[in-house]
């Protein structure tokens, strides 16, 4: 399983989310967190390539988007962007 990091834009988009999602949508958040971190190349991703030098990620789950990249070398996947439609 990968390691977790956090972009700071993430973090903050997190904690407005948990003010006002509910109780299941963030247990949907937290087994998708769990999901990418097990098998970052899981089937339903697709490439968002804003960057091609740094390749970035998305999947969908429920009301939200969460935008991650995955550093083979160090064994790390970082979550970039979350998106929540409410």
């Amino acid at each position: 399983m990968a390691e977790p990091a956090f972009t700071q834009a993430f973090l903050r988009r997190s904690i407005e989310i948990e003010r006002i999602a509910s109780k299941s949508d963030l247990e949907l958040l937290d087994r998708t967190f769990v999901s990418i971190l097990g098998d970052p190349y899981l089937p339903g991703r697709f490439p968002a390539f804003y960057d091609p030098q740094q390749p970035t990620f998305l999947v969908r789950a429920g009301p939200f988007l969460i935008e991650f990249a995955v550093d083979d070398g160090v064994d790390t996947g970082t979550f970039v962007s979350l998106f929540y439609r409410g």
